[in-house]
């Protein structure tokens, strides 16, 4: 899709996506036009997700009624992405 020249919207959009990406799996949140707003690769995450709520450091917690660490990391990487959005849709 990068190399589409009969598209070059999609084109642009591809290209801003694989700027991002990290292999294996990236989670993006893009808006409309392309412009990803947040990011994490999944290999990042799953250590997030790895550790107990109870270590130094963990970027998660059970207060949402959430009794699944990935559940609730990837709800806050969500609503992180909502609020950089609103960030660029300000402008």
């Amino acid at each position: 899709m990068q190399a589409n020249e009969q598209n070059p919207v999609l084109s642009e959009k591809a290209r801003l996506h694989l700027e991002k990406y990290n292999f294996p799996v990236e989670m993006m949140v893009a808006l409309p036009n392309g412009t990803i707003v947040h990011h994490i690769n999944a290999n990042y995450f799953l250590d997030q997700t790895a550790m107990k709520p109870e270590e130094e450091g963990a970027t998660f917690s059970f207060s949402g009624g959430f009794e699944d660490p990935s559940t609730s990391t990837y709800i806050s990487f969500l609503k992180e992405g909502v609020e950089k959005a609103k960030e660029y849709l300000a402008q």
